[in-house]
């Protein structure tokens, strides 16, 4: 929600909270369409805490939005730590 109030130059998220686990029905995407600078996620499609068909419609509501997903992931990605440092990293220079 600070990527509303600030005026970011982009936002990596790791593992986004979309819901709490066996709750899908309460999403946290209020703020979604007012984060105006470019944003990452990165989930695990495993999440307990994002449903990943969820997150993937939910990303679209953020304008200039990218989902990168981690196959047999849960919540957190320290199993794959060094691929989605490759991928902000990426993306970090994609932005600038």
């Amino acid at each position: 929600m600070a990527a509303i109030e600030a005026d970011f130059g982009g936002l990596v998220l790791f593992s986004y909270p979309l819901h709490r686990p066996g709750f899908p029905d309460q999403l946290r995407t209020e703020h979604f369409p007012q984060i105006r600078c470019p944003t990452l996620f990165m989930s695990g499609d495993r999440d307990p805490f994002a449903r990943i068909d969820l997150l993937r419609e939910n990303v679209k509501l953020v304008p200039n939005a990218r989902l990168e997903i981690f196959k047999g992931q849960g919540h957190g990605l320290l199993a794959v730590l060094d691929q989605a440092l490759d991928v902000a990293a990426d993306f970090i220079k994609q932005i600038k």
